[in-house]
């Protein structure tokens, strides 16, 4: 079992506004497949035997897909969408001081479904069959503004970025299944946070990032159902990684 309520001393996270914007128009791309050359094989005379690998099918590309596509620019107010089918390396810039939202629906896929980026020991979500959910992108201001994310699909998908800036703002208890990312008005520094898995080796990730103060964000989480009392920073935004249930509830 893992569980932890705990800052972490990360320097350099950016800055989440005090107040989002309200919604704006989205540039959309449909994906095109980019093939590879293919290489000729080299006979062997006497071929040797390989070893048996052990792959993780949600662990999600570990080389960057043949089909290739570029999101654009991601800003304050300049959301983008991309869609296709298949396996995809999606490339994007974040144009500003602020953390991308990447938002998958993969409802119609068979599976096994990963989200991924190049460098990752485990994906940002994955799932035996259809995958749904937001995800928080890397926060840090040091980290590079041309960014990738790779996607493992059998189906149809849309991918739509945006600026944690532009999500909409809720307040009091809030619930729901899968990974999200929610900006949450309340002030308070701690929440009652319930949580049950979907399945076996389903585990719960927060990261609780303030607007009132520039600290480091607040990070819990646990691989067993619980509720418990965690510390947050709120108002601010939350990201949540799961495939389980979940309610979070704001104590003033």
């Amino acid at each position: 079992m893992v569980r932890r309520s705990a800052a972490v001393a990360a320097a350099g996270v950016l800055a989440l506004a005090a107040c989002g914007s309200g919604p704006a128009p989205v540039s959309t791309s449909t994906a095109r497949t980019t093939q590879a050359p293919s290489a000729t094989p080299t006979p062997s005379a006497t071929p040797s035997p390989s070893p048996t690998a052990t792959v993780d099918p949600l662990a999600g590309p570990t080389v960057a897909p043949a089909q290739q596509l570029d999101a654009g620019q991601v800003g304050d107010g300049v959301p983008a969408q991309v869609q296709g089918s298949g396996d995809v390396a999606v490339t994007y810039l974040r144009n500003g001081e602020l953390a991308v939202v990447v938002t998958l629906d993969c409802s119609a896929c068979t599976g096994p479904t990963a989200l991924t980026a190049p460098g990752r020991r485990s994906a940002f979500g994955s799932a035996e069959g259809p995958l749904t959910g937001s995800y928080l992108m890397d926060p840090i201001r040091s980290s590079d503004p041309n960014q990738s994310v790779w996607l493992q699909a059998a189906g149809s998908w849309t991918l739509r970025f945006e600026s944690w800036n532009d999500l909409p703002v809720v307040s009091g208890p809030q619930s729901g299944s899968g990974s999200a990312v929610l900006r949450i008005a309340d002030t308070a520094t701690t929440a009652q946070v319930s949580w049950t898995p979907a399945g076996p080796g389903d585990k719960f990730s927060g990261r609780s990032f303030g607007t009132v103060s520039a600290g480091p964000p607040q990070l819990f989480g646990d691989t067993q159902a619980f509720t418990e009392v965690v510390d947050v920073a709120m108002p601010g935004a939350l990201a949540i990684a799961t495939n389980g249930t979940w309610t979070v509830t704001p104590i003033p």
